[in-house]
């Protein structure tokens, strides 16, 4: 039945937000917009749909459909009839890369409709951004943008922003072109030296109260790719033959004055100039061809004059990041248009109706970090606030992967049970969770504030939570011991020897599958279809069972079920394994080890179990890097350790939402969507299979 409370919904989506931080965090008063959300409408923790992951919940939240229906069974999936070694991976959807070039998508591989594509076929328009599953675009009349965009992307943003300077004690006087590029490439933040001289060889020189002086700004040609495990940028490398991008400069005078001006072009031609600049101004978009590994890349990018001293011995100029404006945005013309209102934010040259809620982010200033959570979130916020006051629009849906990093870099950290638990540090984890908390929930603020009216359903929501986990699990062991997973060696690394396996561990090191290597349906199996499957399954769950932690006698496994006995669960389909298997919390499983291969001999823990410290301790030759990981794709729904939950996070509020509310039981991530349409008065996707949260709702 249709109800049809609510106008539009804006719906942001933070990964791994957990009910139990943000709980602690709104009584603190670091989360305003959150509590006050809170205080408007309903909270609720919330239960994932198995496997509790990314790719899987963000594809439940939009679809409303399980994981055996939509298919899309963690970050790798099996296709039926192909190689278990042949892999769908969608970690490029998460984590968008340049360029992207992702032959598995999310939503081509979904086999469920999304809630933007039911929404379309009902009339409305829908902005998405950075939304899993939203790229490449499957709608017609809305704007799709893949990314964080031209504040902090990787897809959007080329290079780092230079200055080039003259007359400063930063950089060395006269410098060889060489020593130039070597000087980017080693601090590709750092100032660019400009060498200036005697202008000569110059065609239609304007008259100059000075003798002009000409100079070259060098731009390396290779942008575009991590460069190194800093994050810093990749540029040219001069033993490479590295080609430069070359812009002339001309400082010329006024009449009776000294230098007061710079000409810009790529001939000594000052007929075919591409701008004169002024202290101050800014040039016209100046575009080049730049090279990636992948393809080529129409570039651009503008400068800046900062200052041009009257003798012409003090010259600076600011040089803006590369931007790519294609491949990220949809329709065509949208990238260049965030582009030109990203720049002119930073610039100062537009001042919004709205009050600026977050800082500034540097397009044009060299301090820039594109992996920083808070130029993220400041980037889309800005850039979602953009779009939502320029476009039509009826669905707006946000997403911005954070904090699910800081869980899996320190939540350790906070977790009593640890081996390496340190007081002091556990305060500091807090800090950084506090600080990051605050962040996601001035994106909040920013995006409702400026987007949202009376009419509005606001949801604020997260895909999962997280646990600490304090030791790793080869799950492979006993399948070993039963003679149902055979290894061999070859080139000194371990290989699954399909002749012998009866069983496959995962098609993927996340999933929490089991596969019978069964004869007719892919091309290795050895398994009989009826007596001796069935029989290949007993043993399997059996000897999982009867892994036992050396230390504490405990089982890790949790629950282990035959497909079919896992329904309630939404596990079933010719994407989830023949066994599907979940740990007890503390134990998680070792993403590095799974059945395929091929893997290093020397991963493998003699007992099946190692703690998390000493798993990377050894890995890394004895070099002590501390490891404090928290984890949530091996976990049933209800997983809860040392204070944290896998549970993710449902805030509502709005036209139809009660008021002050907690829901008394948590929903399921495939709730969300038939609830939003049904206030919004449309028909749900076509394989929605959540209920209406009417416990949420003003009857």
């Amino acid at each position: 039945m249709l109800f049809g409370k609510a106008k539009r919904v804006i719906l942001i989506g933070l990964d791994a937000l957990m009910p139990e931080m943000v709980e602690k965090f709104v009584a603190e008063g670091n989360m305003p917009a959150i509590k006050r959300l809170m205080a408007e409408g309903v909270f609720s923790p919330m239960y994932s749909s198995p496997p509790v992951d990314t790719p899987t919940n963000w594809t439940s939240l939009a679809t409303g459909a399980w994981t055996g229906t939509h298919g899309n069974n963690t970050f790798g999936v099996h296709l039926p009839g192909e190689p278990f070694d042949q892999i769908h991976d969608f970690s490029e959807n998460i984590f968008p890369k340049f360029p992207n070039r992702a032959k598995d998508n999310l939503n081509q591989l979904s086999r469920a409709e999304y809630i933007w594509q039911a929404a379309e076929r009902a009339g409305k328009r829908c902005i998405l951004v950075n939304y899993p599953g939203g790229w490449p675009p499957n709608i017609k009349k809305g704007i799709v943008v893949d990314g964080s965009g031209p504040y902090s992307s990787v897809l959007s943003r080329l290079s780092y922003p230079n200055r080039y300077v003259a007359g400063d004690d930063e950089v060395p006087d006269s410098p060889s072109p060489e020593s130039i590029l070597a000087g980017i490439r080693d601090n590709p933040r750092g100032p660019i030296p400009l060498n200036l001289a005697p202008a000569a060889g110059w065609h239609n020189l304007p008259s100059s109260s000075r003798p002009p002086l000409d100079g070259e700004l060098m731009v390396p040609r290779s942008v575009g790719l991590w460069a190194d495990k800093e994050g810093r940028w990749r540029v040219g490398d001069p033993a490479s033959g590295e080609k430069l991008i070359y812009h002339l400069l001309l400082l010329l005078g006024a009449q009776g004055g000294g230098y007061d001006r710079v000409l810009i072009s790529r001939e000594k031609d000052a007929e075919k100039a591409l701008g004169v600049l002024k202290v101050g101004e800014w040039s016209e978009w100046l575009r080049a061809d730049f090279e990636t590994p992948y393809a080529p890349v129409r570039g651009k990018f503008k400068i800046h004059l900062e200052e041009l001293s009257s003798d012409g011995r003090r010259v600076s100029l600011q040089r803006t990041v590369v931007f790519n404006a294609q491949g990220w945005a949809y329709p065509e013309g949208v990238g260049e248009e965030l582009i030109e209102e990203m720049l002119a934010l930073e610039s100062g040259e537009q001042v919004g109706e709205e009050e600026e809620l977050t800082p500034k982010v540097p397009v044009i200033c060299p301090v820039y970090e594109p992996t920083s959570i808070p130029h993220q979130a400041a980037g889309i916020a800005a850039m979602t606030r953009y779009l939502a006051q320029k476009h039509p629009w009826d669905l707006l849906f946000v997403q911005l992967h954070a904090p699910d990093g800081l869980y899996h870099e320190i939540q350790n950290e906070i977790c009593p049970d640890w081996a390496l638990y340190d007081l002091q540090r556990a305060d500091e984890a807090w800090e950084r969770f506090r600080q990051e908390y605050k962040v996601l929930d001035q994106m909040v603020g920013e995006i409702l504030g400026s987007c949202a009216d009376e009419e509005t359903l606001k949801v604020v929501l997260s895909d999962h939570g997280a646990i600490p986990a304090v030791k790793m699990v080869w799950v492979g062991k006993p399948l070993v011991e039963a003679g149902l997973l055979v290894y061999k060696e070859e080139k000194g690394r371990l290989v699954l020897d399909w002749a012998k396996s009866k069983v496959v561990l995962g098609d993927h090191p996340l999933a929490q599958n089991i596969w019978v290597n069964l004869k007719g349906r892919g091309p290795q199996g050895i398994v009989e279809p009826g007596e001796e499957y069935e029989r290949v399954r007993t043993e399997a769950i059996k000897a999982l069972y009867s892994m036992r932690d050396p230390e504490t006698g405990e089982c890790p496994v949790a629950l282990a079920l035959r497909t079919e006995e896992a329904s309630f669960l939404g596990q079933w389909g010719d994407r989830v394994g023949d066994i599907v298997y979940y740990l007890a919390p503390k134990y998680s499983t070792n993403s590095t080890i799974h059945s395929v291969g091929p893997f290093d001999l020397a991963l493998i823990p003699e007992t099946g179990f190692e703690p998390i410290h000493q798993q990377v301790w050894g890995r890394h030759g004895g070099r002590v890097q501390r490891l404090a990981c928290g984890m949530h794709h091996c976990y049933l729904p209800t997983a809860r350790y040392s204070g944290c939950s896998v549970q993710a996070v449902l805030v509502m509020a709005g036209p139809g939402i009660r008021r002050g509310h907690r829901l008394p039981m948590p929903p399921w991530t495939v709730d969300v969507t038939p609830t939003i349409t049904h206030l919004l008065g449309i028909p749900a996707p076509a394989q929605s299979e959540g209920k209406i949260v009417s416990d949420a709702l003003v009857i």
